[in-house]
């Protein structure tokens, strides 16, 4: 389990190396857990969440940051890929669409290698990220400056489903968010 605020320093950090270095920077990935945290996208309101900001559950903590989208949950159990990519340099691609559905296939084919139907996984028309059996159960919220990516893609592996109660997640309030383990035992 990493704390949010020491993996976002880690980002800063890939990410500062990387605009220094230009095309000679060697793309990086970290994959951790969080404990739990709320994250707030850059343009995202506390209208996402059901409990007062100044006072969140305990033993949550809430962060705003820099990527899109709205309020997501962080948690142990919950897979967290911070991919720092320079977008502009083969084989990746400068376009953030592209990029996005990128990280919705690593997910969907996670998904799948951990045993989800892989004909009851995929992508939602008009949402973002993995989905299966009609549950999200990856969000992805990206930035990139310069075309040099940072935050990425939360894979719900086995979390605590409950804590999603808290927010609407990603502003989806009439879908339901989901795990590999929840969708596995049926």
């Amino acid at each position: 389990l990493t704390p949010y605020d020491e993996a976002w320093a880690w980002q800063r950090g890939f990410l500062e190396r990387a605009l220094e270095r230009g095309d000679d920077a060697n793309d990086a990935a970290i994959l951790l857990q969080h404990p739990p945290t709320v994250t707030l996208g850059a343009g995202s309101t506390v209208d996402n969440l059901k409990f007062n900001v100044d006072r969140p559950p305990t033993g949550f903590e809430v962060r705003r940051c820099e990527r899109g989208g709205e309020a997501t949950y962080h948690g142990p159990g919950q897979l967290v890929l911070y991919p720092i990519l320079n977008l502009a340099r083969a084989p990746h691609e400068a376009d953030l669409h592209w990029y996005m559905r990128a990280l919705e296939s690593v997910a969907l084919e996670a998904m799948i290698e951990l045993g989800l139907d892989a004909a009851k996984c995929g992508r939602v028309d008009g949402l973002t990220g993995a989905w299966c059996d009609g549950h999200k159960v990856a969000a992805v919220g990206v930035r990139a400056r310069r075309w040099v990516s940072y935050h990425g893609v939360a894979l719900n592996v086995c979390p605590d489903l409950s804590h999603f109660a808290n927010i609407i997640p990603c502003g989806i309030g009439d879908k339901p968010v989901g795990s590999v383990s929840q969708l596995l035992r049926g």
